[in-house]
């Protein structure tokens, strides 16, 4: 993706019943989770009681001696992990650290410990009801609600199983959660409409029990065994597993995780790997668009995760792919700690371009979506500069129109440059001579199912609350008002 967006984020659970440090574990699955949120990590184990380390930045940047450290400071069979990028609360990196997860939330002298992949919808209706019973709620990040959602429903009835029942009931948006009680149980749930992934697995001697946002997060520690959890199931990891199907929600995946989120190698809830997803949907563009894709020279991904869907535009012309944008591949940022200038020298600096590749060619360039466009709309002016002759834009995600309340880092409607626009409109913005998207028929059969969550491209939420406040929104954006910060924190 040419633009930068984020998530929030990447979760893991480990139990061992023979007993073993889940440490080791736990920090090679978050690794293998780093795209999917790079401001903080962190992990918890249990051992009769919570153990917590935490930090800001990659997880992959930890050198060895702490890793070590880590290891023996948090021993235990039993732990969680998360790795974060913020798309609730503050970005101070002072909040961003106190918000770093896993979080552990305590009232009545109870506790519970959770990691979470999503966003709430209603978070400042809920807040404000928390907060109203006289509690405190010290982070600025949703996942405390959450928390305190379901320790205080474990409160009320005295059981895990009821308290996720009360999320269920009572929180509108995504959530995949995994945790530990103070008593020591491992659980995962997900929200009625599974509409952020989540994978339980268990070990070929059943002696390890894995929950992860990937699967891939699974296979690296050897728990190849896995499913998908279904919307509204709840596993619980004490003596034994068990399964409790809560809620019979209709899946709406998010569609955003076929066309950039999750890694090539994954399977998501379809039993494709992502990259099969990915090269389909190359395909289908260069049929939908036959007459165009039949005119070009040559075929440019943007790195990195165009780059399947530019195979399969390929196989479908017999078009060379040219990979004249290099991407820096060690240039890593921290947009909430830098000015705007800065930002702007970062992207112009992202890219390399092969200029004599260039000149005088008819370029096809791929991208898996389009969401502000800057630097799209960047490179498009740096090929134009080297002598690109004609540049048409394919995407392989249909255009967002619409804001995400479900954990995608694109908050309102002005900042997406197809609110609003027509293509041949977004096309001049650019300075491209075509742009083409993928038809939402066409990604979803590329994908194979309509179970998915689309509203970011039609509109249509599948939660009520983030309807509400999409609505709203939508009538602000089209009278010409601007909300400051995000839709989702202003819309209670």
């Amino acid at each position: 993706m040419s633009d930068e967006i984020f998530e929030d984020c990447g979760v893991v659970g480990i139990k061992s019943y023979k007993g073993e440090n889940v440490v080791p574990a736990i920090y090679w699955a978050l690794l293998t989770l780093n795209h999917r949120g790079q401001q903080s990590y962190g992990i918890v184990t249990y051992d009769k009681k919570f153990n917590v380390v935490k930090g800001l930045g990659l997880i992959a940047d930890l050198d060895i001696e702490r890793m070590s450290g880590w290891c023996v400071k948090l021993r235990a069979s039993l732990g969680v992990g998360h790795v974060r990028y913020a798309t609730s609360g503050s970005i101070d990196k002072r909040k961003l650290f106190e918000d770093a997860q896993p979080i552990i939330v305590a009232h009545e002298g109870r506790k519970v410990c959770i990691a979470y992949n999503g966003n709430i919808a209603n978070v400042v209706p809920l807040r404000r009801e928390i907060e109203e019973m006289g509690i405190e709620i010290n982070g600025t990040s949703d996942a405390y609600v959450l928390a305190y959602e379901l320790l205080l429903g474990i409160e009320d009835e005295g059981d895990l199983i009821e308290g996720v029942k009360r999320v269920l009931e009572k929180v509108d948006g995504a959530f995949s959660v995994v945790g530990i009680t103070s008593e020591g149980e491992m659980f995962a749930f997900r929200d009625p409409h599974g509409i952020k992934p989540l994978i339980f697995g268990i070990s070929e001697d059943e002696e390890t029990v894995g929950i992860a946002s990937e699967n891939v997060a699974l296979a690296v520690n050897g728990i190849l065994k896995n499913r998908s959890i279904a919307p509204g199931e709840l596993i619980v990891a004490e003596e034994d597993v068990n399964s409790y199907q809560l809620h019979n929600g209709t899946e709406a995946l998010c569609a955003f995780e076929y066309a950039y989120f999750a890694r090539p190698d994954s399977k998501l809830s379809n039993g494709k790997y992502v990259y099969e997803v990915r090269r389909e949907l190359g395909r289908r563009l260069a049929r939908r668009y036959h007459e165009v894709a039949q005119r070009v020279d040559i075929i440019v991904p943007v790195p990195q995760t165009a780059e399947d869907a530019a195979y399969g535009f390929h196989i479908e012309t017999g078009k060379p792919i040219e990979p004249i944008i290099v991407r820096h591949r060690y240039l890593r940022h921290r947009a909430f700690i830098m000015t705007k200038r800065e930002r702007e020298a970062i992207v112009s600096h992202k890219y390399n371009i092969l200029y004599d590749k260039v000149r005088g060619k008819r370029i096809a360039l791929i991208d898996d979506s389009i969401v502000r466009g800057d630097t799209l709309k960047y490179i498009v002016h740096v090929l134009r500069r080297a002598g690109a002759k004609e540049i048409h834009v394919f995407s392989t995600f249909p255009k967002i129109i619409s804001p995400c309340f479900y954990g995608i880092d694109m908050a309102t409607f002005h900042e997406l440059i197809g609110f609003n626009r027509d293509e041949e409109e977004i096309a001049k913005i650019l300075g491209v001579d075509s742009v083409n998207y993928q038809t939402i028929r066409d990604f979803c059969e590329a994908v194979g199912t309509n179970n998915l969550c689309l509203a970011c491209v039609t509109g249509r939420y599948p939660t009520p609350y983030a309807q509400k406040i999409a609505d709203e929104g939508r009538k602000l954006a089209l009278s010409g008002s601007r909300i400051r910060g995000r839709l989702v924190e202003w819309g209670g």
